[in-house]
Formats: structure tokens, sequence, C-alpha cells
């Protein structure tokens, strides 16, 4: 259980990294983006926020997902896996776009690699017994 959260921290810290870069280097990735259109720019210039925003609103529920694990709340288990699984499928698109520059690619596929990890970490039968399904005592037996 203790890898899976150190897993999901770290890619909530992988995120919050690209999310900080993408602030400081605001200016030259939508330049980088647009490719000298300035059509192009416009739309990247109101775009580009989207991400850092929405990673730094993330974190804070991040927080309540790592709580929730702790608890056994088969329902974040869940979750954790969808995240895991979309999270790295969506960063792969992303990369395969071709958008960003080389140093944004490199998180995102480390972050993807981090999502990965989680994966394969939460599908651990340990891990799994610890969010299996609870029997309500009412199933009756096969004769």
């Amino acid at each position: 259980m203790t890898r899976v959260i150190n897993l999901l921290y770290a890619n909530l810290g992988l995120a919050l990294l690209q999310a900080a870069l993408t602030f400081v280097f605001y200016g030259q990735l939508v330049a980088y983006q647009a490719h000298g259109s300035a059509a192009a720019y416009s739309v990247f210039e109101n775009t580009t926020w989207i991400r850092p925003v929405a990673v730094s609103l993330v974190s804070l529920i991040y927080v309540g997902i790592a709580r929730n694990l702790r608890k056994g709340r088969r329902s974040t288990y869940i979750r954790v896996v969808v995240i895991s699984v979309l999270g790295s499928l969506g960063l792969a698109w992303g990369i395969s776009l071709g958008q960003f520059p080389i140093w944004m690619e490199i998180l995102m596929a480390l972050q993807a690699l981090v999502l990965v990890a989680l994966f394969v970490s939460a599908m651990r039968p340990s891990v799994r017994s610890q969010f299996g399904r609870k029997s309500n005592g009412n199933a009756q037996v096969a004769a």
C-alpha cells in the first residue's frame, strides 16, 4: 500500500513541477506550440493555462485520495486504477501530438511511467486483496 501512495505522490510531484515550469516558461511554450502562426499563438495563449491550473486543483484532491486509500475505501482504489490508466494514455497521446518542447515531453514521459508503475503496483494481489468486495453475509451456499 505504501508503494501505491508513494507513486501517487510522485505522479503529483511531476505534475506540479510541469505546472510550475509551464508558468515560468509560458511565453516560450506558447511560441513553440504556435510555430510562428499569429492565430495559433492566440489559441495557445488562452489554452496553455488549462493544464497547470487543473493540476493545481487536482493536487488538493490527491491528499484526500491518499487518506481514503489508507482507510481501505474500495471506490478510491478503483479511482486510482482509473487515474493510472487514463492518465498514462492521455500523457502518451499528448506526447504523440508533438506540440510540446522536449523538456516537457520528457516530464510527461516520466509521469506516464510513474502512472504505469502505479497501475502495476495497485494490481498486485497483496494490494487488491485490501480492497476486495465486502460480502454482505446473505449469499446462499450452493448445494
